[in-house]
């Protein structure tokens, strides 16, 4: 039996236990509590998981069932086969003829030739109360799993509470997410039991940052496929740094919070890689993403000037001067800060989700809403949640009244064309403005940089349909002048702060001097890496 799962999944805070378990238990609806002990497979060289998979077996009253996993394509999806075993021992033929099993089969072939062989890697023991929900839209299990993760002498704490859809639109199960997440303060949390579990076999307890990807898609992808891809990479990219700052390695803040910051310019920058190709995000999304990238940004400037200008003019001899505070970096801890990252993440998820049809629903599971579904509807505050049952459903709406291309020109030769003709015309840009390049101010150079990236992020986001070594070439040169003009912009941003401080300390002046020289040096280093990429043909499909 092989199916997509549709599910989301949300870590459950302390405070909020009592009041999930309530609601859990409110209504006429039947629960069931189980306890599940998973026990998860692997390599010691973790075969598997390097191959983006997990197999499981677990015993479900008198049956054991063997699951085979794949890393999900996006925020919602798993692909997931399942078979009934007569004992607990694993048999990879049970996942034979389907993608992912024969792909299974090869590695354990290869594996047992090198003397490997599977054994037990890492377990979850969890108390599990499930409750199935009728909403508008989908009917909904929602499963409040409390336990612990194993492996070898570790454990990690399992405290989470998970919607999947049993039928239905998958907008429409993210509206009644939104509704728990908000009553209870949940946290989304993109990575599976299978890559936490990994993790903490590998003696890594958390979240590793998230450096950017790029996307996977097949050569004859149609726009809305692709950028369907695009979408899900840069998800990726931004909410697992999130969770990061959330429960991760405090040392390594400073790197998740700047890795934040790439994943939103990159998802801004997909935005106006497929404008007019796609349906336009609603404007609350959009002014979202936004906010939550200028909060994250007085964070960005304040570590360049601790960790670099600061100490390069201490070498250079500055005498000593504080410098002028910036504005605080953000506080994942603060509540409203964190409620409102989290609204924009599952807004994003549930567009995202509104771009691919959705499945068919049968009438009589949706003629009406459980009143389940509504969180607290005995007091006044759950009665107001409850009159906004629809707003991720909205989002259905405004996608089908954007304004987009003929669907007919939606064919894999119409979007190669189209996508030639857009990095050629951004590439010209970047020409025109090498050519000015000695008359560009501050200003102008900061634009320069902007197009420099976007530039850069496009030709990832295209890579599947272009010429490889063309793509590699091109990268090559705009990572180098990227970087030229990030150093740049660091120090415009450095001059910034200290001239704010000339008036009322004369040792700024030192580092005026000096931020002036190094910026007219940086400047003439840039040019020659500007012409390379001008001079550089753009990939083509």
């Amino acid at each position: 039996m092989h199916q997509v799962k549709v599910e989301i999944r949300f870590l459950v805070p302390q405070a909020a236990r009592a009041g999930v378990v309530a609601e859990l238990e409110r209504g006429p609806a039947t629960l069931d509590r189980t306890t599940l002990v998973v026990t998860y497979l692997d390599t010691d060289d973790r075969r598997l998981a390097r191959a983006g998979m997990a197999w499981q077996l677990r015993r479900e009253a008198r049956l054991w069932i063997q699951t085979l996993t794949d890393v999900a394509p996006n925020a919602l999806e798993r692909f997931e086969h399942k078979a009934i075993r007569p004992d607990g021992s694993p048999d990879a033929s049970e996942h034979a003829g389907t993608r992912l099993g024969d792909q299974l089969i090869r590695l354990l072939r290869r594996a047992r030739a090198d003397g490997l062989k599977p054994g037990v890697r890492f377990r979850t023991e969890v108390r599990r109360t499930t409750r199935r929900i009728r909403t508008r839209g989908a009917v909904v299990e929602v499963a409040f799993d409390e336990g612990r993760l194993v492996a070898a002498e570790a454990s990690q704490r399992i405290r989470e509470l998970e919607f999947e859809i049993i039928s239905g639109s998958p907008v429409a199960m993210l509206a009644l997410a939104e509704r728990w997440r908000k009553r209870f303060a949940l946290v989304y949390h993109p990575c599976s039991a299978a890559e936490r579990g990994d993790r903490l076999a590998d003696g890594v307890p958390f979240p590793p940052v998230r450096k950017a990807g790029r996307p996977r898609y097949a050569d004859d992808a149609t726009v809305i496929e692709a950028f369907g891809r695009v979408l899900d990479e840069c998800l990726a990219h931004i909410t697992r740094n999130a969770i990061g700052l959330t429960e991760g390695d405090p040392g390594q803040r400073v790197e998740l919070v700047h890795q934040l910051r790439v994943g939103i310019r990159r998802l801004r920058s997909a935005l106006r890689s497929f404008q007019g190709w796609v349906p336009t995000p609603p404007a609350d999304l959009i002014s979202g993403l936004r906010s939550l990238f200028a909060t994250l940004g007085s964070s960005r400037d304040n570590e360049v000037l601790a960790g670099g200008v600061v100490a390069e003019l201490a070498q250079a001899g500055a005498p000593p001067l504080t410098l002028p505070p910036g504005r605080p970096a953000p506080d994942p801890a603060d509540a409203v800060q964190a409620a409102e990252t989290q609204r924009t993440f599952l807004a994003w998820v549930a567009w995202r989700a509104a771009l691919a049809p959705a499945p068919a629903v049968a009438a009589a599971e949706t003629e009406a809403e459980d009143a389940g579904d509504q969180p607290g509807a005995a007091d006044a505050a759950g009665a107001a949640e409850a009159e906004s049952p629809d707003a991720a459903l909205e989002h259905t709406e405004r996608i089908s009244s954007s304004t987009v291309e003929p669907a007919a020109d939606d064919d894999p030769p119409a979007f190669h064309r189209k996508v030639s003709r857009r990095l050629r015309r951004w590439h010209a840009r970047i020409v025109a403005d090498w050519k000015s390049f000695d008359d560009l101010d501050e200003s102008g150079l900061h634009e320069l940089r902007k197009r420099i990236k976007r530039q850069r992020y496009a030709v990832e986001f295209f890579a599947p349909l272009l010429r490889r070594r063309q793509v590699e070439r091109y990268l090559e040169a705009l990572a180098a002048i990227q970087d030229r003009m990030g150093a740049l912009n660091d120090l415009f941003v450095a001059r910034t702060r200290y001239q704010a401080l000339s008036s009322v300390d004369p040792a700024a002046w030192f580092a005026l001097g000096w931020l002036t020289a190094r910026i007219a040096e940086l400047r003439a280093l840039a040019k020659p890496d500007l012409a390379r990429l001008a001079k550089a043909e753009p990939p083509s499909p």
